[in-house]
């Protein structure tokens, strides 16, 4: 059998390369391709996996940016996931992100005629897209059985036209879901696949729900990613490994995960950890204030870290790299292993520490409310069996939990056994995940490819489609479709996220401004109502006390005036 593994990019594999692995020790063929370059060690990667297994090879993926209608079809993705995002139950962050590279006629009919509508137009017209001449050549090429796409909630990626080829070709397409929050937080699958691998039956529950994907096409194997991690054991002792870090031995040291928040939020991560150190370094509990700290920074997000210095703190280091080979692995392993707690905002990595075994933490502060409370997969880490995370809503009860944290002296919790058991590894603590992911390629080979009734019919509408899509490239057409370059969709992301921040805090202000009038107006009140009372009281007794002095100086004159007469017969 031999297996076309289809990422954005090569370093996708870091999460799939113990199922490959596994699937080239079976004797199977196994070829992985991405469409994009990148600088994160995925092309290593790659030539390491095909220089110890004789069935691995790798290539890039043809671009289809010269496809005439590519273009359209991609902004059209974009615009479905815009309108997805309408949909009430999902958060801000996700229509933030999606509209500014959304086309115009799509916002207005959105307003126009509702988002049930416009969704249902787009999905029509993304299906009404060819399948992409070039990528059934390349698909013929490889000759694969089976199909697996790793990236397919990405609007921006080429996979559902990989998708589209493959069922021109009557091929099997798995889609394998990377992480725990691409069924949430990314891209609408917009065709179905033949089946749909996920980690555990949160994942089956979003597949289904929204995403409009049947039950029958999906397959629950567990988290083959964190496999690595439950046999792993530490490459150095506790005290060799602080000493390569420039950490102190006989201090316990809390590690820091960045997270790779997009847009960055204001202010930057950076920024919070100099603050939440400062936090520490000042805190009264001599544990807490003496306590090491190790700060990894996420391989995305290295820049947002130029100006900020950490040197100045002792007993503080700054370190990581990409864990995509063995010795950055050991080094990622090893800084979770030997660490006393965890702790960041919102990152899989929350997800490794767990594993490992270690106590996880996080604060929920405003300016990060859209990415961690509003987020629904962040929701998960605080209810799925109990939640994984201890949170606070400032940095003194987060402090008060890292003080207990700290105290477990690096103990698993049960909070970690439980959570582990429903989302990493739902068959069992025992049973790893990529022997099952193995096995549902294998069975997915062998019963084929099941036909898709969404892409019949309608072909004397696809030159109509093709024509307007290749129309979208005019001045006029750039204008309607709200033409962007996309390296300035973040920037301008975070500008529409700065300004809704902002709205919401001035709201927060005018709302905190009216209840403080409105208390003071009511301890007025109060004053009024307690001063009035008391001259009234003050009325009343001194009333009662001039009757009483009337009343007694009358009786003394009574007596006074009887006195002369007292006596007499």
């Amino acid at each position: 059998m031999k297996v076309l593994f289809a990422g954005l990019h090569l370093a996708y594999f870091r999460n799939f390369d113990s199922v490959i692995v596994e699937l080239a020790r079976r004797g199977h063929q196994v070829h992985l391709t991405g469409e994009e370059t990148e600088a994160m060690g995925g092309q290593q990667l790659a030539e390491r996996l095909a220089a110890a297994h004789p069935g691995v090879t790798w290539d890039l993926q043809p671009s289809l940016e010269t496809e005439p209608w590519f273009d359209a079809a991609r902004r059209m993705r974009v615009a479905l996931d815009y309108v997805r995002a309408l949909e009430p139950r999902y958060p801000q962050k996700l229509r933030l992100r999606a509209e500014l590279r959304t086309a115009r006629v799509v916002r207005w009919a959105s307003r126009t005629f509702g988002w049930r509508v416009t969704r249902g137009a787009l999905t029509r017209f993304e299906r009404l897209m060819p399948a992409s001449d070039t990528m059934i050549e390349y698909l013929r090429h490889h000759a694969p059985d089976v199909v697996v796409l790793t990236a397919l909630t990405y609007s921006r990626s080429q996979q559902l036209d990989v998708l589209k080829a493959a069922r021109a070709l009557g091929l099997p397409v798995a889609a394998a879901i990377m992480s725990w929050d691409h069924l949430s937080s990314k891209a609408l699958i917009h065709l179905q696949p033949d089946q749909v691998i996920v980690w555990n039956d949160v994942q089956r529950d979003e597949a289904v729900s929204m995403h409009g994907l049947p039950a029958s096409r999906i397959v629950a194997t567990g988290a083959q990613c964190y496999d690595q991690w439950f046999t792993r054991a530490p490459e150095r002792s506790r005290d060799e490994f602080c000493r390569a870090m420039g950490l102190r031995a006989d201090r316990p040291f809390v590690l820091w995960v960045h997270s790779a928040l997009s847009p960055t939020p204001e202010p930057p991560e950076p920024q919070l950890v100099v603050r939440w150190i400062e936090a520490l370094r000042a805190h009264p509990d001599p544990q807490l204030r003496q306590a090491g700290v190790l700060v990894r920074p996420h391989p995305e997000r290295l820049k947002e870290w130029a100006g900020i210095d950490l040197t100045r703190f002792d007993n503080v280091a700054f370190h990581g790299a990409n864990p995509i080979d063995r010795a950055s692995r050991d080094d990622y392993f090893d800084s979770l292993y030997h660490s006393a707690a965890v702790v960041g905002l919102v990152t899989s990595a929350f997800l490794e520490a767990a594993v490992v075994g270690r106590p996880v933490l996080t604060f929920m502060l405003p300016e990060y409310r859209m990415h961690q409370e509003e987020m629904i997969h962040f929701q998960y880490l605080l209810t799925v069996e109990g939640g994984l995370l201890h949170s606070a809503t400032d940095l003194d009860g987060h402090f008060m939990q890292l003080a207990e944290a700290l105290a477990l002296g690096g103990a698993r919790d049960q909070r970690n056994r439980r959570f582990i058991g429903a989302f990493i590894r739902p068959a069992g603590l025992d049973v790893p995940a990529t022997p099952r992911f193995a096995d549902a390629v294998e069975a997915l080979a062998r019963a084929g490819a099941r036909p898709d009734a969404s892409l019949a019919g309608g072909a004397w509408l696809r030159p109509l489609a093709v024509t307007a899509a290749s129309w979208s490239r005019t001045s006029a057409g750039r204008w309607l479709m709200n033409d962007r370059r996309a390296d300035s969709w973040d920037d301008r992301a975070r500008e529409t996220e700065r300004a809704v921040e902002a709205r919401k805090q001035a709201k927060m202000a005018h709302s905190e401004r009216k209840a403080r009038r409105k208390a003071s107006r009511r301890r007025q009140e109060l004053v009024q109502a307690a001063g009035k009372k008391a001259k009234g009281i003050w009325r009343r007794a001194r009333h009662r006390a001039a009757v009483t002095v009337h009343r007694g100086l009358y009786a003394a004159g009574v007596r006074r005036g009887a006195a002369p007469g007292a006596g007499k017969e």
